[in-house]
């Protein structure tokens, strides 16, 4: 399930990208990323858009990726009467692509700089039901041709996997299956971008897309998708590769700059921190430099290398894993580490960590309590209805999610914008999960939350969800303070209109 649920995330996601470059001068490539602070400006007007009359003015999104913190912002803006809009957002280099969309339309990807403000024109297509570009003063590293080119190869990679699986694939040990997906990797690349037509520089870049989803999604998944495909094999039993079967890291050449133009480089960089085979130490306190001595010792021999970026932005991973898994500010010590080790051409990281540190502290003020509960013993037709009971005259938001399904926490950074104007009107958020989310990493994950937790059985999940009619994650149902359902729905819409939902519980 977990495999199934990689893939569609993977179409979804191709559509919030993030690239770092000034102007694409050299054919052959995208000129190196500089990893950079900023603050981007963005203002810009739908063209075609009508406000109709007593109707709630409409939002704008914008999303941007960071790949040193490792968030995904997701920010939103009303609407003036005449569809005009305006931004400001943090990024973590001095220009990135990011992805500004409309609701009931797909997104268009836009070039933000902190050098200059963006000022675009947008135009909601309905005919295509896309948010078409007319108009920009900045200049993408893609034609808007390979950008729809750059969605299909993403598209086609993700649905062909099955043709390309073994029919002995139950019987492989994990070295054996290692050695089958890295030879199967590039023709299924190769079929992705078949009749597809992109310069050098952008057939590179996708190139690079595509590789890093084949191992995310095929490589990193190996005790997944195994227990997926051979489901029906009995007695069987599926363990953790071991350490040497990630052999395969040294062919990905990972401490190339231009990764960090792809948005699964930074996917990658906590994955390689969560690894049991791999079990990286968590940084704590450890100065930053003797802690990367500690991780060359493991990972030098397997990715080929032992110096250059690659490490130092995992070292800054593993700060943002403390932020977003812990929620926990850095330690003075912490703070000293990073200021020793990340200076002169490095010092931008720095400037990075301690201003996310600064968010952190600030959040920490409206932190909620984490309460985790043990499920009620009752009928599982009950089961909801018993939770519920607990929280009478309070409103309640009960998120179906899974600590496999990037989607879902995606919805978590959105919402902790939001959580600390919730909580003090009496709203309750209730994190619902089950036996899919391993219960070591679970415990882990919650950590940086807050809100009430349950986990529950498989079909206990199974009946709640169904009952629901709900087909994938997040999901999210809505009590009021009587305990009488006021909406449920399947994906996170948007702190504005959660927002809206919960105000006209309030009246």
């Amino acid at each position: 399930m977990k495999y199934l649920y990689y893939i569609k995330y993977s179409v979804f996601i191709t559509f919030c990208l993030i690239l770092f470059s000034c102007s694409n001068t050299r054919k052959e490539m995208f000129p190196n990323p500089e990893i950079k602070e900023g603050i981007a400006k963005v203002s810009g007007k739908i063209t075609n858009f009508s406000l109709l009359k007593g109707k709630i003015k409409p939002v704008i999104n914008l999303y941007v990726s960071c790949p040193v913190t490792s968030d995904s912002y997701d920010f939103e803006t009303k609407l003036d009467s005449d569809g005009n809009f305006y931004f400001e957002v943090p990024i973590e280099c001095s220009t990135v692509i990011g992805r500004i969309s409309y609701p009931g339309y797909q997104a268009a990807v836009i070039e933000l700089s902190s050098r200059n403000e963006l000022k675009v024109e947008l135009k909601l297509d309905s005919t295509y039901g896309i948010v078409r570009l007319e108009n920009t003063t900045g200049q993408f590293l893609l034609t808007n041709e390979e950008r729809v080119k750059y969605i299909v190869a993403i598209t086609k990679y993700s649905t062909q996997s099955h043709e390309y699986v073994s029919p002995r694939i139950c019987e492989m040990t994990p070295d054996e299956y290692a050695r089958y997906e890295m030879e199967a990797m590039q023709p299924q690349i190769d079929n992705a971008m078949e009749n597809l037509e992109f310069s050098e520089a952008g057939r590179k870049f996708v190139l690079n897309e595509l590789r890093l989803l084949h191992l995310g999604g095929v490589l990193f998944s190996y005790k997944d998708r195994i227990e997926m495909l051979c489901a029906n094999k009995e007695n069987m039993s599926v363990q953790e590769p071991d350490i040497q079967y990630y052999s395969f890291l040294k062919s990905f050449e990972l401490n190339n700059p231009q990764y960090i133009y792809n948005y699964y480089y930074q996917k990658l960089m906590q994955t390689l921190l969560t690894l049991k085979a791999l079990n990286i130490p968590a940084i704590s306190d450890t100065p930053v430099e003797e802690w990367l001595n500690s991780v060359k010792a493991i990972l030098s021999r397997l990715v080929g290398f032992d110096s250059g970026q690659f490490y130092d932005l995992l070292a800054a991973h593993a700060y943002a894993k403390q932020f977003n898994d812990e929620g926990n500010p850095l330690s003075e010590k912490q703070i000293n580490n990073i200021k020793t080790y990340f200076k002169g051409k490095k010092g931008e990281i720095a400037k990075i960590l301690l201003r996310k540190n600064d968010e952190i502290i600030k959040r920490a003020t409206h932190k909620e309590p984490l309460v985790v509960n043990e499920t009620p013993l009752v009928n599982k037709e009950k089961l909801m209805d018993t939770i519920i009971s607990k929280y009478k005259g309070k409103i309640v938001i009960v998120d179906f999610w899974a600590t496999w399904c990037g989607p879902c926490k995606t919805a978590f950074q959105q919402c902790k914008l939001i959580k600390g104007k919730l909580t003090s009107k009496n709203v309750v958020f209730l994190y619902v999960t089950t036996e899919s989310s391993p219960r070591l990493l679970w415990e882990e994950t919650i950590k940086g939350m807050g809100g009430e937790h349950y986990y529950l059985k498989g079909d206990e999940w199974e009946y709640l969800t169904g009952s629901f009619g709900f087909e994938g994650i997040p999901s999210y149902v809505i009590f009021d303070a009587k305990g009488k359902i006021r909406n449920k729905f399947t994906g996170y819409p948007g702190n504005t209109e959660i927002l809206a939902m919960i105000e006209k519980q309030l009246q």
